[in-house]
């Protein structure tokens, strides 16, 4: 048997007398790592839009051009209204909620979470099999840690703003996972860090 299953009770408050659990069985977590706050410009930007979409969704039903279309046509307009929704979720979901991801070392398993308010949602446990090296990545949205796997698979393990919180939280899991890290937080600048000596001085030197 592979570790310890728990359960862990994640409560969502329905209202002032009445709560639901959510039962999500899990191995247990041993390191969490959150990224940052998600920016208010992007809460923002989220109600403006769905406050749009509810509100032509109102409007149009509210209006006489229903009395006007066949059953066909409103099959139609169905489809492209949920059509529709499901976009905005993929689209503006990612922008609003937080991430967290999960480790568990004894069995070596990676989840991702996300929050929104209240509300939770857990992937499931992944496998991290035939791991390669971890490499601190300098991107669009912030520094990058990704674990390489099997020939060249990537997995996006989470996004941090500042440069040396990235590279320290890099360290810690290429020593949990006893793997090689590499630092490219400077572009056209990839070296494999010296673990030895940066565990000994705290000073990053690179092998050549």
């Amino acid at each position: 048997m592979h570790g310890c299953l728990n359960y862990n009770p994640l409560a969502v408050r329905l209202n002032k007398n009445i709560w639901f659990y959510i039962f999500v069985s899990m191995y247990n977590i041993e390191l969490t790592i959150r990224e940052p706050k998600v920016p208010w410009g992007n809460r923002i930007l989220f109600s403006v839009i769905f406050s749009a979409f509810f509100t032509f969704i109102i409007y149009f039903f509210n209006s006489n051009v229903l009395n006007e279309l066949t059953p066909l046509d409103l099959a139609n307009v169905a489809f492209h209204l949920i059509w529709l929704f499901g976009v905005l979720i993929v689209f503006i979901l990612p922008l609003i909620s937080r991430h967290y991801t999960h480790f568990n070392f004894s069995n070596f398993k990676i989840m991702h979470s996300y929050s929104i308010g209240v509300f939770n949602y857990n992937e499931k446990w992944q496998n991290l099999e035939d791991l390669k090296y971890i490499s601190v990545f300098n991107a669009s949205n912030g520094y990058e840690i990704n674990l390489w796997y099997k020939k060249n698979k990537i997995l996006k393990v989470f996004v941090l703003e500042d440069s040396n919180e990235a590279f320290e939280k890099a360290f810690s899991l290429s020593e949990k996972l006893n793997i090689d890290l590499l630092d490219a937080r400077i572009k056209g600048h990839h070296k494999w860090v010296d673990k030895l000596v940066y565990t000994k001085t705290g000073k990053i030197q690179y092998i050549d």
